[in-house]
Order: C-alpha cells, then structure tokens, then sequence
C-alpha cells in the first residue's frame, strides 16, 4: 500500500511570502495575515502533497510553524550552544527541545547572544518544549512550564506538548488524567505563556477519549515518529480530519540513536533505493528522506550538531521528489523504531505496545 500524501487539515500547509495555498480541491479558503500570526479555514482532500515553494504550515491555534525544524534531543552542553548558534545560521528558524533532553539552558543562552548580535529576533523563531511526567499534576504544569521558559530565557513558548502519555502512579488509569493536565495547559495560553499546545506520542484513540471531549483549545501539533520506513499513515490520516497538524520525529530514523538503544533496525540513508535516487536527483540520501517527509504531509524535526549535516537538512526545501520516487520510497519496509518502552509498566496504563499505541506491532513486516 502505497504512503497516503496527507497535509493536515484545517491547519494547510503554506507557501510563503504569498501565503497561498492550493492542495487537492479547496471548498473554502480564508487567510489573513500579520507578522506573528495567520488564520487559515480550509477545507481540503486526503492526498496532497506540499509543493516545493511551501515552507510554512498554519496551525488551528492560528500562529504559524516552519516545516522544517531542528531536533536538539542530540545536542548537550557547549555543543549545544555552537550547534544552535550554527542551526540559527543554516537557515533553520523552528528549534523543538525538551525538558527531557535537558539542554533548554544551553540553547536559552545561545539564543540570547544571537539576538544581542542582531543575528536574528526572537519573534523570526518559533520555539517548541515539552512537559515532563512529573509534571502532569495540574499544579505543577505552570511551575514545569516556567522552569522551561526560566532555562530557556524566554517569555513565551510558540509550542508546549505533553512529551508522553504517561502516568506519574503506574495503575490501570492515568494518574493524574490527561484531562487535568490540558485544562492547565489552556490556562497557560490563556495567560499569553504560551502560544499553540500539543501532544507527542499519543494515538488518536488516547486524544479522542481524553482530550477532545473537554477541550477549550484543540491540540495543534502531534509530534511522533514518522520516517519512510513508519509512515504512521493511520495517525497522518485521523488528525488531518481532526485539523491537528503532525510533526515527525526522527525523519531520518535516527541512525545514531538506535544504535545507543542496542537497536539493530536499518539505516534509512544507507538504504539502497534512497541512495539510488538521490544520486539520480543530485540530491543527498538525506535532503531525500527529509523532502519525502514533507510531500507526505508532516512537518520534520532532523537531528545533527554538525554543522556541514545542518545545511545539508536545510537543502530539503525549495524541490519536489517526483511522483513516481515519492511512490518508491512510500513502499519501503514497515516498523516503527520508538517502541515506547518508557511509558509501559507491568501495573499500567499501558502494559505493552498494544495498549500504548492501540494498534498491533508490525515490526515483522520488515
């Protein structure tokens, strides 16, 4: 089965500077623009591709997010601070980060000399982190968030998201319930903290049952795994009609990181039939996997601190993978990496994949 084109939803994919936007058929659009935010009502097809000249998507919370990001979970100490300052200098405007990778100071730091020097400002980027699990009580959603900002040296985040599903009390029920933790989170919009919130990891059964039901705000962002050997289509496909945009984590199937996981999984770029057509592209095996994750309709989150790898990354923009190569690569080999091991416990929630994911293991497919 071929890898659906999905862009998602109510919160289009779009081409700047124009700021249009033309996927599959339009029954309506609407777009007003300012420096710092855009409302965007779509109505668009499963099945479209971003063209080469889109480098932006409008999220439901009406604030807009650069495709292309740089993943920091590798970056750590003063490599950190020279990575991010040569992330910034690449091109890359969309930096996502974590309370977990326990970097925000160093990137916080980074930051503050680049707007001193006049590098850059802090309203040209836009700023991800996610909470914790410790974290998940509805008082200490606040105080996780403003340790991030404090770190950070921030006033506001563009994007806060709920890092796991996970239960602070292993037991057959969350502890505390999603719920709790999103009504806080809205509270910390409401409050100008932050700007669009957001899961990571959860399956559209977990949002549907928990979040969706009590929202004030709707989820803009689900950030996951999603690489040409985890198209995640089932996911892709529900929250594009949920208007929820999906970021991917790992595009490039995180080589590195598998490997200090004891992972003996394939790499991506030494795959055999990527190499073949990048070579026939002039592209590099990674520009290729990065660009098909675009065409597939997410927005991706590279890892590197080298800084040759960083414009290599930022070199996914401005083409388009052919038809028939998208195709290819849409027909590789199916597993997911992230298993998600952290989040399982023998006690609860979730026991095991099945019930983390809600959905069968396929990792025999490849």
């Amino acid at each position: 089965m071929l890898g659906s084109r999905v862009v998602a939803g109510s919160s289009g994919l779009l081409c700047l500077p124009k700021l249009q936007h033309r996927v599959g058929r339009l029954s309506a659009m609407s777009i007003k623009a300012s420096a710092a935010t855009l409302e965007v009502a779509t109505k668009q097809n499963v099945g479209a591709a971003a063209s080469k000249s889109q480098t932006h998507v409008g999220l439901n919370s009406g604030h807009i997010m650069p495709l292309l990001g740089w993943g920091t979970s590798q970056a750590t100490g003063d490599e950190c601070i020279k990575a991010t300052k040569a992330a910034i200098e690449a091109g890359f405007r969309h930096i996502d980060t974590a309370e977990m990778y326990k970097n925000e100071q160093e990137i916080g730091k980074a930051l503050q000399e680049l707007f001193k020097s006049g590098t850059v400002k802090r309203e040209d980027l836009f700023v991800t982190s996610k909470l914790w699990t410790e974290h998940h009580p509805g008082d200490q959603v606040r105080p996780g968030l403003m340790d991030s900002l404090s770190r950070l040296q921030l006033e506001y985040l563009d994007l806060y998201l709920i890092h796991w599903p996970t239960s602070v009390k292993p037991g057959p029920k969350v502890d505390p319930p999603f719920e709790e933790t999103w009504a806080a989170l809205e509270k910390c919009v409401e409050e100008g903290l932050i700007r669009s919130i957001g899961v990571s990891n959860f399956s559209p059964e977990k949002i549907e049952s928990s979040i969706l039901p009590m929202a004030k705000i709707r989820p803009a962002v689900n950030q996951v795994e999603m690489h040409a050997h985890w198209r995640n289509d089932r996911l892709l496909k529900w929250c594009n009609q949920q208007g929820i945009h999906v970021s991917a984590y790992g595009p490039l199937s995180s080589p590195q990181t598998m490997q200090a996981m004891g992972k003996d999984v394939p790499n991506l770029m030494e795959d055999k039939i990527v190499n073949k057509i990048a070579q026939k592209l002039g592209k590099t095996p990674t520009q290729v996997l990065l660009r098909w994750g675009l065409q597939h309709g997410s927005s991706v989150l590279p890892k590197s601190v080298n800084p040759h790898h960083l414009k290599e990354n930022i070199g996914a923009a401005g083409w388009q993978l052919p038809e028939e190569d998208y195709d290819t690569i849409s027909n590789l080999p199916q597993q997911r990496y992230f298993t998600g091991s952290l989040a399982m416990h023998e006690d609860g929630p979730w026991r095991n994949y099945e019930e983390l994911w809600d959905e069968k293991d396929v990792s025999e497919l490849l």
